[in-house]
């Protein structure tokens, strides 16, 4: 197939199929920024209501940079991945304060913005500047492996730079937003990870792993990274109708969310002998606590890592006296603090908040 036909073909499937999508009605740079960046790793099925609240939120780049992070982090709650949440807050101070609002306007600018790589550099570029660079997401990668057989890794600097270089190639220098958006949007509609619907696929007969039954194979990854198990303790601790809550700072996940005081173990505890380690005896130093429940085990899975929690609540007489500094807040506060999902789910449960 050549790229005179492959371009038509992709535009013209695009302009009788695409989604009717909030961002592709206004293209401006910032609301493709944050329609990038939040439905990177989301589905736009799943994500769409998170796209509109913080829109709603955050209708400008103004009201983004001037926003405090617990309030882009609250309105970020659920999507995980927060570290792009404290970037967008982190670029959008730097375009309005340091470039005095105006949004770099070429691929090669954006790439030197904090937590724009080059995919989203390259989507801003080419759909909000028309820009002709090559946008390439999981759903570009899927198509044009299985539509030319390549089996290079996706997943290595090798096969990243030859997908690249054929992108550049194929992609409309006329229309290139458009185009970028055509492929991802075949990828998502059409050439979907698991059982895409071949037979029905109006580009069967150009791709040549339909042909040799292969479609299954691509893309081609290296080995997967291993995944880590975690053990989380949560004490839920309430003094006085104020519950105890720790701000997570550090590097490592969450951070600068909030969740309960919390002690990780290197191991899987029964409830009965967790209560008898050291790590619970010093963190309360001697204070007098009641356990009123212990929770089942949860599980929560991340990207790399898997997260087993549970949730000892806990009351107390004393509160100041415990080792670990925290914060304690009314149930009303509890609403303002951006919190994880596994934390709001167990919020939820216990009806400490709606």
């Amino acid at each position: 197939m050549n790229s005179l036909h492959f371009r038509n073909f992709f535009l013209s499937w695009y302009y009788s199929n695409k989604r009717d999508l909030p961002w592709r009605n206004n293209p401006a740079p910032y609301n493709v920024w944050i329609s990038e960046v939040i439905f990177q790793q989301t589905r736009i099925n799943q994500g769409m209501q998170y796209y509109l609240r913080f829109i709603e939120q955050f209708p400008e780049l103004k009201t983004l940079a001037t926003a405090s992070e617990d309030e882009v982090l609250k309105m970020w709650q659920g999507l995980g991945y927060y570290s792009r949440a404290r970037n967008l807050h982190e670029t959008s101070k730097k375009i309005f304060f340091g470039l005095n609002g105006v949004f770099p306007s070429c691929y090669n600018e954006l790439k030197k913005l904090k937590g724009i790589g080059e995919y989203t550099a390259a989507a801003i570029a080419s759909i909000a500047f028309n820009e002709t660079v090559p946008a390439i997401d999981g759903n570009v990668y899927r198509v044009l492996s299985r539509i030319f057989s390549i089996d290079k890794p996706i997943d290595s600097s090798d096969g990243k730079k030859y997908f690249k270089n054929l992108a550049s190639k194929l992609i409309d220098p006329d229309n290139p937003g458009d185009f970028n958006q055509a492929l991802m949007e075949f990828g998502a509609l059409q050439c979907i990870p698991q059982n895409p619907d071949c037979l029905a696929c109006p580009l069967k007969i150009e791709c040549t792993a339909f042909r040799n039954n292969t479609v299954s194979l691509f893309p081609v990854k290296n080995n997967t990274q291993k995944i880590r198990n975690r053990y989380f303790n949560y004490l839920v601790i309430t003094y006085n109708n104020l519950i105890a809550f720790n701000k997570r700072t550090g590097n490592d996940i969450w951070k600068n969310l909030y969740d309960f005081p919390m002690i990780e173990t290197s191991q899987y505890f029964l409830p009965e002998k967790f209560l008898k380690t050291d790590e619970l005896t010093n963190f309360f130093k001697g204070s007098k606590v009641n356990i009123t429940n212990i929770s089942d085990e949860i599980t929560h899975q991340l990207s790399h890592q898997k997260i087993h929690a549970r949730f000892y609540h806990i009351t107390s007489d004393i509160i100041y006296s415990f080792q670990h500094p925290f914060i304690t807040v009314s149930k009303n506060e509890i609403l303002k603090l951006p919190v994880p999902k596994i934390i709001e789910k167990h919020l939820v449960l216990f009806n400490l908040i709606k």
